[in-house]
This record gives C-alpha cells, structure tokens and sequence, in this order.
C-alpha cells in the first residue's frame, strides 16, 4: 500500500515537472488501477476479518466444549472414589515369591504383606504394609499365619493399640493360626499387622500367611 501510495506521488511529481513521456492518461489508468487495486484490497480484508471471527467463535466453542468435558471427568471421578471407597477390599500373602521365614525379633516388628491378590479402592499398600481407611464404616479384617517348628505370634494393630492376636507353638513340623476381627473405623485410620518378639512367621508359594480385610458397612 505504500508503495502504491509512493508510485502515486511519483507519478504526480513527474506530471509537475512535465517529463514528456508520463501522460495525464498514464496517471489516470494508474490511478484506476490502484482503486481496483484497493477495492480488491478491502474485499480480502473483510473476508479475513469474518474468518479471523468465525475462528474465533470455533475456539470459543471449543474451550466450552473441553471444560463442560473436564467438568464431567472430575464429577465421575468423584462418583467412582464414592463407589470404590463403599466397596474398600483387599487380600494379600507375606511374600511376593518362593518361601521363607520372618524373625524372630527382639521387639514388635510390622509385617508387609507384599504379593496383593485384590486392592479394591487401594487402601492397603504393600510397601508399608498398611491399610488406611478410606471412610467411616465398619471394617472387618482376618488373618492367617503360620510357622516351622517355632512359636508365631502376628497381633492386629489400629493405630498404636494392639486388638486381637494369633498365635500358634509348634516345636516339630508345620502349624497355622487363624483369627478376625470387625472394627468400627473413621477416615485415616491405620490397620496393620505385628509380629510379635520371638516368634517367626513363615510363608511359600502357597501362600499359607495371607492378610484381608473389607468394608462392611459405610457410614
């Protein structure tokens, strides 16, 4: 346009100054060339600016559209954590493989139960060995222990107060213990499980010292 602009006033100039070959004619089709020029210039701008407008209102409609869906994803979010958090369940075995035994211990000592058979709502994790819960409801846990030729003692701890304990002696061969216990929990709670001192637990391939616990009731 500046250019146009600058050729215009050269012309103009030359006209003045009554150079022999730039004719009024010349100047006149010039002049009819840049006004056709410019129309054309006019046109292209308005049917970029009702693009620049079309786009824009697309982009609107689409950053709509993504927080309506965002929006969407963090309510059913919401709904499944309520659902998971109503059917909270887990089961777990003493070790992620092969056999061995666990203790004995001069002092409590926390047991991890790493080879997870469920987790439903995740609230046991088995790197802590702790199971954490989710909501207020009542809870019911069991556990099955077992040894070699030794004395095995695994109690069930809520938080720091010791509940219920399993316990077996067998000073030949295999032997087992089995107990359970339902606990009215709230939110945060801790349920884990202890060996208690001098004794030893003992588990295989079998898995014959496992870990379960699930929501009965939720609040």
């Amino acid at each position: 346009m500046k250019i146009a602009v600058s050729f215009l006033l050269l012309l103009v100039c030359s006209v003045s100054t009554g150079q022999p070959e730039t004719t009024t004619q010349d100047v006149h089709a010039v002049l009819r060339e840049m006004t056709a020029s410019l129309a054309q210039l006019k046109v292209e701008m308005a049917s970029l600016q009702n693009e620049n407008k079309a786009h824009t209102a697309k982009l609107r409609e689409l950053a709509l559209l993504e927080y309506a869906v965002n929006r969407q994803q963090v309510e059913l979010n919401k709904l499944n954590q309520k659902w998971l958090d109503k059917h909270t369940a887990f089961s777990a075995s003493l070790l992620a493989e092969g056999e061995g035994t666990i203790g004995p211990f001069d002092k409590p000592f926390n047991l991890i139960f790493k080879n997870v058979l469920n987790n439903v709502g995740s609230p046991y994790n088995p790197n802590t060995g702790y199971f954490v819960t989710p909501v207020t409801g009542v809870y019911h846990f069991e556990w099955h222990i077992s040894g070699k030729a030794s004395s095995t003692g695994v109690v069930l701890v809520k938080n720091s107060n010791h509940t219920f304990t399993a316990y077996q002696n067998q000073t030949t061969g295999y032997g087992s213990s089995s107990q359970s216990a339902t606990l009215l929990l709230g939110p945060g709670d801790i349920i884990r499980l202890r060996l208690l001192p001098n004794t030893v637990i003992y588990d295989n391939e079998n898995h014959v010292s496992t870990f379960s616990g699930h929501i009965i009731l939720a609040a």
